[in-house]
Parts: C-alpha cells; structure tokens; sequence
C-alpha cells in the first residue's frame, strides 16, 4: 500500500513538472540569481572583506556571474526557439548579448578604471553596469509576466 501511494505521488510530481513551462525556470533561475547578488553577496562582501580582498574577491566572481547568465540566457534563445516564441527569442537574445558586453568588455573597463584611480571614469561604468543589469531584471520580470498571465 505504502509502495503503491510513494509511486502514484511520483508519477503526479513527474506530470506536475512536465506542465511546468521550462522558459519560466530559465527565466526564474536569472531573476533569482541577479536580485541574489546585490541583496545578500554584496551586502556580506564589504560587511565581513578588506577594499582590497572585496576588490580581488569580485574580480574573480563577476566573470563567472556573467558567463552563468550567457549561459541560461542561451539556453532561453534555444527553448524559445524551438517554441517559436518571438518575444523571447528577442529577450533571451538581449540578456545574452548584454551579459557578453557585461563580461567581456565593461567589466575590464571597469577594473582598468579602478587600477588607474580614475575615479569618475569608474564610477560611470558601474553606473552603466548597474543600469544594464536593471534592465535585465526588468526583462526577467517582463518575461515572467507574459509566461504566468
């Protein structure tokens, strides 16, 4: 009898996550790491590291935190793809390029700033940085609306 209840509540949570749209775990798994970041690691970095430790620690973790979003970024152009969902197809793309122009182009700019003590110059690329990754969000939340409407 046990054995038999166990099965049918497998077989009920197998059907469950089937009709769970995978764009909505895509687009969920972004949102939640992006508001994670400045929420808690952030806010952690300056409270318990040294400028110079938080500084070392970020310019290690900010590449990888960009290549994950790529990541399921690119994975959400290929699910909307293979969906022939338009609208995300635009989205995804937009994230994915972003986190690419994130990564690969602001983000040195943005350190060689900092090492040259060029203050301003700094602080308008984490500025822009920042605002890009708001849009991003804002993307998220855009898609998750359509999905769950």
């Amino acid at each position: 009898m046990l054995c038999i209840n166990l099965k049918n509540k497998v077989i009920k949570f197998i059907i469950y996550f089937q009709e769970i749209d995978l764009l909505v775990l895509i687009t969920a798994a972004i949102l939640s790491f992006m508001i994670f970041f400045p929420l808690v690691v952030a806010t952690s970095i300056f409270n318990v590291l040294s400028e110079k430790q938080a500084s070392t620690f970020l310019r290690t973790f900010f590449p990888k935190y960009y290549l994950y979003g790529f990541c399921l970024s690119i994975l959400g152009v290929i699910t909307s793809m293979l969906k022939d969902e338009m609208v995300s197809i635009i989205f995804f793309i937009f994230m994915s390029t972003t986190f690419v122009f994130l990564r690969q182009i602001l983000t040195p700019m943005i350190n060689k700033s900092k090492d040259e003590i060029k203050e301003t110059k700094f602080n308008k690329l984490h500025k822009l940085s920042v605002l890009i990754n708001f849009f991003q969000i804002v993307s998220c939340i855009i898609l998750l609306l359509i999905y769950l409407k």
